[in-house]
This record gives structure tokens, sequence and C-alpha cells, in this order.
């Protein structure tokens, strides 16, 4: 698999989630597709971007969220939120409250990911989501951008977030730790180099 054999929505996700690393993010986009899987909305993180009112939630799933405009696009309960990382809590919740019953995941989050809810939240499981992760592939891409972030903000420590990640993908952590001390993904980005370069040259190495 490489970039082209991703669909849209996921390459969508991923542009989202490069360009909030390139602004000093975490490294997570998120986009809404309605029945006829047109992306309708788009968001990403943007919790260390300050000219944000409040950055503290502004998580790629509540930017894409916002962006929706239900006036114009009514029918919820029919599209499809895709995110590149499990949801938070904050997040997860505010899917289900927003009428959102499709969402698809690239990589779990085992240090705070809340798709859980659906079987032990009595009432988000009355609710029906639909949930699926899709791992693989874009799951060890996911796992390598932002175990790189987490790293480097540590200043190459591995903190809790990172031995999460560690346990369900020792491969993504090995990586991002290779690339940690070429900077390689500092380098990617300042250079301006696409997403899709990034994306196929994790890939190469698995």
């Amino acid at each position: 698999m490489n970039w082209n054999d991703i669909e849209k929505p996921w390459q969508v996700s991923f542009e989202q989630g490069w360009k909030a690393f390139k602004k000093g993010s975490i490294p997570i986009g998120a986009v809404i597709i309605n029945e006829k899987r047109n992306i309708i909305s788009i968001g990403r993180n943007k919790i260390y971007e300050y000219e944000t009112p409040n950055p503290k939630i502004a998580h790629a799933e509540m930017e894409c969220l916002l962006d929706l405009d239900i006036l114009k696009h009514p029918n919820v309960r029919e599209y499809t939120l895709y995110t590149c990382m499990e949801p938070c809590p904050m997040c997860f919740g505010t899917i289900v409250m927003s009428n959102i019953r499709k969402v698809k995941i690239a990589s779990r989050d085992s240090y705070c990911g809340a798709a859980h809810y659906c079987k032990d939240d009595t009432y988000i499981a009355s609710k029906n989501m639909q949930v699926s992760f899709d791992r693989g592939i874009l799951e060890t891409v996911q796992l390598v951008l932002q175990s790189y972030f987490e790293i480097r903000a540590c200043n190459g420590e591995i903190n809790r977030v990172v031995k999460a990640f560690r346990k369900d993908s020792p491969l993504s952590v090995k990586i991002a730790e290779e690339f940690f001390r070429d900077r390689y993904l500092d380098v990617c980005s300042q250079n301006g180099i696409d997403i899709s370069e990034v994306f196929n040259d994790i890939v190469s190495r698995l």
C-alpha cells in the first residue's frame, strides 16, 4: 500500500494532520463525508496554536464538528467522520451528541482513546454507533507521526503516551525514534515535503 491506494477521506485527514504538525500541534486530522461520500467538513488539531480562543479543546474532531453547518447538511446520521486517531472522551462524546453515528478511525489510542464507551456506557451503547478501526498501515503511519511529536516534545525521552503507543505498535515507535535522531520529520516540514512523500517513506520502512 502507498499513498495513492488510500481513499480520499484518509488522504485529506492525513493532510490535515501534517498541517497540524507543521503548525506545532499534534498531528491529527479529521473529515466528515456525506451519504454521497463528498467531504463536507475538515478539521485538524490546534491545541498549541494560541490564536485559537480555547486551544485546549481544539482537537481535530471538535474542529471538524464545529465546522459542520447542519442547516446545509441536516442528514448527519447518514454521515461518516474519519479521524487519524481514536477520539478522546471529549471528542467521542461530542461526536455522539452531534448525531454522527458512523466513525472510521485510523489508529487506536491506548492512552486516552474513548471508543470503548460504545460498550461501557449505557447511554452511548443505546445510540448504535458504527465504529471501525482501519489500523494496518494507517495506524502505523499515524503512530509514527504522533510518537515523533511526543518524543520531540520530551527532548528525546519516552513518555507515558509513547509507552502506550509502543504496546500497540512497537515498530511505529522504533521508526519514530530513528526519525527523531535525524530530526527527519522536522526537516521534511521545513522543506515543504508533502505528506504523501512522508507517508510513502514510512511505508517503505515496514
